[in-house]
Parts: structure tokens; C-alpha cells; sequence
């Protein structure tokens, strides 16, 4: 497959030691050259439906403009030198654009697997098209009706064609570090709809996923639609493996030092990137440090299973335990002081060790925990926010070489919740 199609550069712009480049292409080239997974990007939100882009073939067809794409381009720039420009496609990320993408190759993947079938072929020719693309239908972009719709009106033929004649802008940013790419995947996606903190952090860590599933780290992370998510979410798993959405929120909770949980609320950091933001992006949000991260959880998961057991692999796997637990540990960090990368991973591993040795003498002892869990009212309390303080105070005083007790505990966060 060739994976370059030719562009035209109608605007350049050196920005320190990045390039931004105004393009205009052709949409047909576009879409036949995304790679494979194009939709799969990491930082991006998964494919949504979306009635307001369910049109967007009719605007295609009608010659109205399409909202400008960006992409982000891993070479450092393209080459403005050459009488013709080409943008290498298996070099492109869509920062900006991917619902729109999406809708429109599945309008080409649509009209490439149609072979003539009449209208009363667009069951058969509907469950086929979904047996080799279930995402074309499970996003809702392509329904029997629109295949109907399509066949009937012989539009399904003029897609090609239609597609050939028109013209893409798209926006490119060549040269940018990986900091610099979820920066403005965050920024583009604060500017459409809010992305929450829980989100943000989302971004933020799986940037680093699979390098970090390279480097031989023993953690494993679920989404929902995994198949073995159900057992993890349940405590049926191995020491190191937790669910994508509970990592993230504990991880979420060490950062602010306070049990979080996930939320909708205001993004973090990102209308002005107060320094803030900007430290905390520069000490946690790194490939060395996340390694770090992930070595001292999976270790203390180990330590928790070796003194609890079962008990203690489906305990410390919910996210409302990770929160608490993690909010603990991340107080014993003063931030704002840390200077530097080697101070962080020093105080990370002080007190992870030393969460570590507590749970070895003395433990998170969850029988009692759910004994006294189970006595509590559900109509005085929320359990969420009960549970999390409970148990990030439990932490915090074996993190003091106290012993805490459950009972003592329940009884004193319940009158303050």
C-alpha cells in the first residue's frame, strides 16, 4: 500500500523547534491511505455517535467546506524543498478530526464492499459488512437503514467519485515531543467539549502505555469492554493486573493527595498551564517515572496478597481502595518541594517501602474491614466518599506506625462524612 499522497503547503510556521504547515489535499487519497488501527490512537476518544455529524456525507456531496483537521506528524517536518509534497500517512496521528474521519471512511469502506446487491439484498449484504466491520455499526455511523438508503438511491455507487472531487485543509504539526502532542490533544478537546480530570490523566498516562508494556513492567490494565475485565473488576486476578479506570483515579489521587474518584467536573491545568500543572506534567507524566510508579504499586499489590490473600486481591483491586490507599501514600509527598526527578522517585520509594513494612507487621486486616463496612447505614452515608476517607486515614496511620483499627475508624469518619 502506498502510504504517501501528495499535498500542497499554503503556510509554514517555525515555532521553536516545531513546524506547523497549513495543507490542502484530496479527500479520497486521504482516507485510502489511513493506516491500519487509524482510529485506535491512543489519546483520542473512542468513535461516538453523534447526530450532528450524520450528515456530513450529504455536506461532502454538496461541496460545502469541512472544519479543518490536525495531525500530528512524527518526521520533523516535510519537505518544502520538493517541486511536488507528500505527507507520509504511516506517520500521522488525527489530533483533531477523528469523528469525522472515521464517518467518512466508512462511507468508502461501505461503498468498496458493495458488489450490486439490490434492495432486497441489504440484510444479507448488512451482516456481512458488519461481520468484517462490527465498528462501522457498533458506532452507529452505518445502519441498515443508510444502507438502504444509499442502494436505493444509487448513491452508493457516486461515493468514489464523489469523494475524488473534493478537497481536505488539514492542519499538521511536525517536530512536536510527546509532552507537546497531548498538550494539544487536550487543548483541541477542551475547545470542543470538557475534558474531565479523570480524562486528562487518561491522556496523559497511556501516551507512555505501550512503551511502557514494552519495557517488561509486570502491571496489566483492563477496559470495560476486555474480556476478562469482569474477573479482574471482581478480584478474580493475578497480583499486578487492575482495571485501566481504577489505576487511573488512584494514580489521579497520589498526584492530588486526596481521594478522588471519577468525575466530570472542570478540566485541570488547562486554560492557563499554571506552573502547577506544568511541574506536575514534567515530574509524573514521564516514561521513567510511570515505570517507577507502576513497579512500587504491583510490589505493594504483592505485599497486600502475601499478607491477605484473596481477600487482599479483591480488595486492593476496587477503585474506591486504590483511591484511598494512593491518596495516602502521595501525602507523605510535599510537591511543591521536590525539585527534581531523583528527589520524586526517592520520596515515591520511601514511602511506598514503608507502606510496605506496615502491611507486613500489621496489615489492612479486611475481614474486620468488611465486618465494619457491612454494619454501616447506606441511608446515613455516601459509601463512596466514606469509604475512601476511611481508608486513606487507615493508610496514613500505618504510614505513622500506628495500628489502626476499622471499628475506631468507621465509627469516626462516619460522624464527619
Amino acid at each position: 500500500m502506498i502510504s504517501k499522497i501528495p499535498i500542497e503547503i499554503l503556510a509554514h510556521k517555525l515555532i521553536q523547534k516545531r513546524n506547523w504547515y497549513l495543507c490542502k489535499g484530496n479527500l479520497m487519497d486521504y482516507l485510502s491511505n489511513l493506516k491500519d488501527g487509524f482510529y485506535e490512537f491512543a489519546i483520542q476518544r473512542k468513535i461516538v455517535k453523534n447526530q450532528y455529524l450524520d450528515s456530513l456525507y450529504q455536506t461532502i456531496k454538496s461541496g460545502d467546506p469541512i472544519p479543518v483537521l490536525t495531525l500530528t506528524y512524527q518526521q520533523r517536518s516535510l519537505n518544502e524543498q520538493s517541486e511536488k509534497n507528500f505527507l507520509d500517512m504511516k506517520d500521522v496521528e488525527i489530533l483533531d478530526g477523528l469523528q469525522r474521519t472515521f464517518r467518512l471512511w466508512a462511507y468508502k469502506i461501505l461503498a468498496e464492499s458493495y458488489n450490486g446487491e439490490d434492495s432486497r439484498q441489504i440484510i444479507p449484504f448488512a451482516k456481512a459488512l458488519k461481520s468484517s466491520n462490527p465498528l462501522l455499526f457498533e458506532s452507529g455511523v452505518i445502519s441498515s437503514s443508510v444502507i438502504k438508503n444509499m442502494i436505493t438511491t444509487g448513491e452508493i455507487l457516486k461515493v468514489r467519485e464523489t469523494f475524488s472531487a473534493f478537497d481536505i485543509y488539514f492542519i499538521v504539526w511536525a517536530g512536536l515531543d510527546e509532552k507537546e502532542v497531548v498538550k494539544k490533544m487536550l487543548v483541541l478537546n477542551a475547545g470542543q467539549k470538557a475534558v474531565s480530570p479523570t480524562h486528562q490523566f487518561e491522556l496523559l498516562f497511556l501516551h507512555f502505555f505501550e512503551s511502557i508494556k514494552k519495557s517488561n513492567t509486570s502491571i496489566e490494565l483492563f477496559r470495560e469492554k476486555d474480556v476478562m475485565a469482569l474477573e479482574v473488576k471482581n478480584g478474580r486476578r493475578k497480583t499486578g493486573q487492575f482495571m485501566f479506570s481504577s489505576f487511573i483515579v488512584g494514580l489521579q489521587s497520589f498526584v492530588e493527595q486526596k481521594p478522588l474518584r471519577v468525575t466530570t467536573e472542570s478540566p485541570i491545568g488547562i486554560e492557563n498551564e499554571d506552573e502547577g500543572f506544568e511541574l506536575l506534567y514534567d515530574l509524573i507524566f514521564n516514561l521513567d517515572y510511570l515505570k517507577k510508579f507502576v513497579e512500587l504499586l504491583v510490589g505493594l499489590d504483592k505485599v497486600i496478597y502475601n499478607k491477605e490473600r484473596e481477600a487482599g486481591l479483591e480488595w486492593f483491586v476496587k477503585e474506591t481502595t486504590l483511591s484511598g490507599v494512593l491518596a495516602a501514600v502521595g501525602k507523605t509527598i510535599d510537591f511543591k518541594s521536590v525539585n527534581n526527578a531523583l528527589e520524586l522517585f526517592e520520596q515515591s520509594e520511601s514511602a511506598f517501602n514503608k507502606l510496605e513494612n506496615s502491611v507486613k507487621s500489621y496489615g489492612f486486616n479486611i475481614d474486620s474491614y468488611r465486618i465494619e463496612f457491612a454494619n454501616i447505614s447506606s441511608r446515613a452515608i455516601n459509601f463512596g466518599t466514606f469509604t475512601r476517607k476511611t481508608i486513606m486515614q487507615y493508610t496514613l496511620d500505618l504510614l505513622s506506625d500506628g495500628k489502626p483499627t476499622w471499628k475506631e475508624l468507621f465509627m469516626k469518619t462516619q460522624g464527619g462524612v
